[in-house]
């Protein structure tokens, strides 16, 4: 899966308008495209971590837009994600997971510079695309822990995009974060920091009629603690959606994932895989 994920995301875009209409023999037109970064977001299926098997329910709102600067005319292209929740239930794997708000600013140049504010000022050549990442209120509460909850209270990080897409529907960014969370347990509360010692990746593709959709993100790098202490940590996922089915507009998509955790999982900060396998649908993402 990672392969052909990895493959989706270094395809160029064709930049060829699609016909995201169709019409049948009676002449009535449908939609065909769908917008993967657009709609309510629902969806179940079941999740393997730890070696148990559980069922899982996710929910959220995502939103994509796009404006235009005032001084250069320059698109920025935006993602949104609020208030996305997961939920495992059953008595080994029970957890809650929600995201209060994750989204990325991206902004496109033609030509991307670096003006250099000498007596001449002089321009350099930027080849990237600038990217600001951020998350606010990542909750995880890992019931069969015990006791305890981790609650990452925000993340910033400025991504560097090579691709340099026209499009919100292509994007590879890599570069610094910062990020604060807490981890509460039956020993008390731990505060930890990542002054831009983490660097944290964000690539995804998805096709112009939304039908395939993949994205990877990882984050690797070291947080320290208020008593001094220092460790390094890693996080990845993979995801990879296909489209099924379209149910008066509604569109259903097959959702296969991947994660790893390297001594970050849980108030034990563990080692951990796990894998899920569901439907989704994104109601109101036809277009």
């Amino acid at each position: 899966m990672l392969a052909l994920t990895l493959a989706l995301l270094l395809a160029s875009a064709s930049g060829e308008e699609v016909d995201c209409t169709h019409a049948d023999a009676a002449g009535e037109t449908f939609p065909i495209c769908f917008d993967p970064g657009n709609g309510m977001l629902l969806g179940a299926g079941p999740a393997v971590q730890g070696g148990a098997v559980t069922p899982e329910l996710h929910a959220g709102i995502l939103l994509r837009t796009e404006w235009k600067s005032r001084s250069k005319g320059t698109p920025w292209l935006n993602t949104h994600r609020l208030f996305v929740t997961r939920v495992r239930s059953g008595t080994a794997r029970l957890g809650l997971t929600a995201t209060l708000y994750e989204g990325n600013l991206r902004r496109h140049l033609e030509e991307g510079f670096i003006l250099v504010p000498t007596a001449r000022p002089v321009r350099i050549p930027f080849p990237f695309d600038l990217t600001l990442a951020m998350r606010l209120g990542h909750y995880e509460r890992r019931v069969w822990e015990g006791p305890g909850w981790t609650l990452e209270t925000g993340r910033a990080a400025l991504l560097l995009d090579p691709v340099r897409a026209a499009t919100a529907r292509v994007w590879l960014g890599v570069g610094p974060a910062a990020s604060h969370a807490l981890r509460s347990s039956r020993e008390g509360m731990v505060h930890e920091l990542s002054p831009f010692t983490t660097l944290l990746l964000d690539a995804g593709y998805e096709t112009e009629n939304g039908w395939w959709a993949a994205r990877v993100t990882a984050l690797a790098g070291w947080v320290v603690g208020l008593d001094g202490g220092m460790r390094f940590r890693t996080r990845e996922e993979v995801v990879l959606e296909r489209l099924l089915i379209a149910v008066n507009d509604q569109p259903v998509w097959l959702r296969l994932s991947a994660a790893h955790a390297h001594a970050d999982a849980g108030i034990a900060r563990v080692d951990e895989w796990s894998a899920s396998m569901g439907l989704t649908v994104r109601v109101w993402s036809a277009r």
